[in-house]
């Protein structure tokens, strides 16, 4: 994508993130936290060194069950003709690396609300679509912050702090794993989506 530093700042100064197409703005220009290595197309993905699974995500903010978990490298084309039979375009797609999903220890979404932080999330070593149709677990305040203080590295639990205070209104989704993850070091957790839509 070509958008401009100056218009990520923009959105991010003003503590809210509207729609799919802000969210890759301020993604793309490395202003939300800790991610997987990304590629905005399908080209980039076949001109990069990357020959391992991928997760295929919508950039335009369709159903989530439109997103593709762990596609082989191998079944990618298939994976791309069956999401433009439903209606994807290949200029609404972009790809990030598979996550250790056998690393998983706890993903889900938090945000602030009038009760402190509340807390969705799941255990189950799963893409977080496939793991909430298993388990769905609820927390609030006090409790909410000791759970993510006990499953994400300190600089982890600061950064998803630090973006509830960025973006009060915002729920933050995010994947905690037992090992060291993402662009950033020292953190064990990916911020998958800051949003507000």
């Amino acid at each position: 994508m070509q958008d401009t530093l100056e218009e990520a700042q923009k959105i991010f100064s003003n503590g809210k993130i509207n729609s799919k197409r802000e969210f890759y703005i301020l993604y793309n220009n490395n202003l939300l936290g800790n991610k997987p290595l990304c590629w905005d197309t399908h080209k980039d993905l076949l001109a990069s060194n990357w020959r391992n699974p991928v997760c295929i995500r919508s950039t335009k903010g369709t159903a989530r069950s439109n997103t593709r978990f762990n596609v082989p490298f191998n079944e990618l084309e298939k994976e791309l003709e069956d999401l433009k039979q439903t209606g994807v375009k290949d200029s609404e797609m972009s790809f990030n690396q598979s996550m250790p999903d056998e690393h998983l220890l706890i993903q889900g979404e938090v945000k602030r609300t009038e009760q402190g932080v509340y807390l969705l999330y799941s255990t189950i070593k799963k893409p977080m679509n496939l793991a909430f149709k298993e388990e769905v677990k609820h927390a609030f305040g006090l409790k909410a912050t000791m759970i993510m203080q006990t499953f994400l590295f300190p600089q982890s639990y600061d950064d998803v702090m630090d973006f509830l205070s960025s973006f009060p209104e915002s729920i933050i989704e995010f994947g905690a794993y037992a090992v060291s993850v993402g662009n950033l070091k020292g953190r064990n957790t990916i911020i998958w989506e800051v949003r507000n839509y």
